[in-house]
C-alpha cells in the first residue's frame, strides 16, 4: 500500500504537487511565527521585577559595606586611642592635635599623614586631643570617618579615658543624618544620645 502511495504521488498533477508543497511550507512558517521571542508585555514585566528586587538589595549591600567599613574603622581608631593613651601616662597630657607623635605602626591602605589626620582612601582618621583642642573643646577623642560615593556617612568617635567629657565612651554618629547611616549605627548595638539626634552610644 506504502508504494501505491508513492507511485500514486509521482504521478499527481504538478499542481497538485504544488499545492501539498505550498501547504507543508505554510505550516512550516506559522511553526516558526509561534516560536517567535519574547513580547513587549513580558519584558516590561521582566523589567519591573528586576527593578523591584535591585530597590529591596541595594540597600542592603549598602548597609554591608558600610558595617564593613565601620568595623575596620573601629579597630584602627583603636590602636590609636591606645597609643594616645601610652603618650599621656608618658607626658602626663595627650599629644597636640598631631597624630604624628603617636607611636603607631603603618596603618593597611593608608598612604597620607597629614597633622591630625591619617587619610585611607574610603575612611580618614582624625585625631582631635591635647594642645588647642583640648583646650577649646574640652575633649580628647579620635575620629574615624567613613565614606560612600565621595560624601562622610558615618563618624565613628572614641573619647580617650582622660577627656573632660564622654571619658572612654564610643560613638556612631549618623554624619549625613540618611536613613541608612541610622540603620548602621543602630545595628552596631548603638542608643540614641538624649538631645542628639544623631549620636549613638555604643556599648
Amino acid at each position: 500500500m506504502y508504494k501505491n502511495a508513492v507511485m500514486l504521488n509521482l504521478f499527481q498533477h504538478p499542481y497538485q504537487r504544488g499545492t501539498m508543497l505550498n501547504k507543508q511550507i505554510g505550516s512550516q512558517i506559522r511553526v516558526r511565527d509561534d516560536e517567535k521571542g519574547f513580547t513587549l508585555i513580558e519584558l516590561l514585566v521582566v523589567v519591573l521585577i528586576i527593578g523591584i528586587l535591585a530597590s529591596v538589595a541595594l540597600p542592603q549591600y549598602q548597609a554591608a559595606v558600610l558595617k564593613s567599613r565601620l568595623s575596620t574603622t573601629m579597630a584602627t581608631v583603636r590602636s590609636i586611642a591606645d597609643a594616645a593613651e601610652v603618650y599621656y601616662l608618658a607626658n602626663g597630657e595627650y599629644a597636640p592635635d598631631d597624630i604624628t607623635s603617636l607611636d603607631i605602626s603603618n596603618i593597611s591602605g593608608c598612604s597620607n599623614v597629614y597633622g591630625g589626620n591619617i587619610y585611607c582612601g574610603t575612611i580618614r582618621y582624625d585625631y582631635n586631643a591635647g594642645g588647642t583642642w583640648h583646650n577649646t573643646h574640652k575633649e580628647d577623642r579620635v575620629d574615624g570617618l567613613v565614606f560612600m560615593n565621595g560624601a562622610t556617612i558615618l563618624r565613628y568617635v572614641q573619647f580617650l579615658e582622660y577627656s573632660p567629657t564622654f571619658a572612654g565612651e564610643r560613638m556612631c554618629i549618623a554624619e549625613d543624618d540618611s536613613a541608612l547611616a541610622h540603620k548602621v549605627c543602630k545595628s552596631m548595638g548603638g542608643v540614641l544620645v538624649q538631645g542628639l539626634s544623631t549620636r549613638y552610644r555604643l556599648p
